[in-house]
């Protein structure tokens, strides 16, 4: 799903159109959540834990009640510090846009029922686009810098439960850490290899369509048109903002 930038891009447009200052006191925690249920790429939970979403349940779902039913005591901003509030709001964009990407673009055009068939292929061009959108946000250093300084003074005293403190604080690192990181092709065929679980039997396909980059993304964005993606970023913040607004109610 969307990467670490485009998701904190994500929870910024949509925190900017909604006045609270909750999220302009706490905008560093609001970008840390929104990252947060990637977090399982250190703790190696699985994905339905951090997410409350099904891959392979094609019903309709919705994280955001999966995660209230799930951390009941999370659900009133009024019961928490305004930091934990800021952070829980950003964990909510996450899901809503992570959900978005699944629903509107994955499975109809990259998925198994699309007509690329959910292969090798389909699956590298999706994440090669969405390494594609977030590297062109990471290439705006002012973004890149408001980012970094936000996140770089957070509290991390939130009162979480379903993550720990130093599981936070490491978290928190490794996310400064990568908005530090310049987002090369190379570092894409790594990290794209592992996600994908790249057999060595089907090495030559990979390297053959990586070696395509970054070709290969303009046909997929002209596979899906710009319109489409431009949907996607639009429908992202609004439901992002819906997530906030109705959460943040009682700040």
């Amino acid at each position: 799903m969307p990467p670490l930038t485009l998701h904190i891009d994500i929870a910024k447009g949509a925190a900017e159109r909604l006045p609270n200052s909750l999220l302009d006191d706490e905008r560093g925690n609001l970008y840390l959540g929104s990252t947060a249920p990637d977090i399982r790429v250190i703790t190696r939970w699985e994905r339905e834990r951090t997410h409350f979403f099904d891959l392979a349940n094609f019903e309709e779902q919705s994280g955001v009640c999966g995660f209230f039913e799930t951390h009941p005591g999370l659900s009133s901003c009024g019961s928490v510090s305004k930091a934990t509030a800021a952070f829980i709001a950003g964990y909510l964009s996450h899901l809503v846009t992570d959900e978005l990407w699944i629903n509107a673009v994955y499975r109809p055009h990259f998925g198994a029922g699309s007509s690329l068939g959910g292969g090798l292929k389909a699956n590298v061009m999706d994440r090669a686009l969405q390494f594609s959108l977030d590297r062109d946000r990471r290439s705006d250093r002012v973004l890149i810098a408001h980012i970094v300084d936000a996140v770089a003074r957070c509290d991390l005293g939130l009162e979480l439960g379903f993550i720990d403190s130093d599981t936070l604080r490491q978290w928190h690192g490794l996310v400064l850490e990568m908005m530090e990181q310049v987002p090369e092709w190379e570092r894409f065929r790594h990290g794209a290899k592992r996600h994908l679980g790249v057999s060595e039997s089907g090495s030559d396909e990979f390297d053959e369509l990586v070696g395509s980059l970054p070709d290969l993304v303009g046909d997929t964005v002209r596979y899906l048109t710009p319109e489409l993606i431009d949907s996607f970023m639009s429908g992202a913040i609004d439901r992002s903002l819906d997530s906030l607004r109705e959460y943040l109610e009682c700040a």
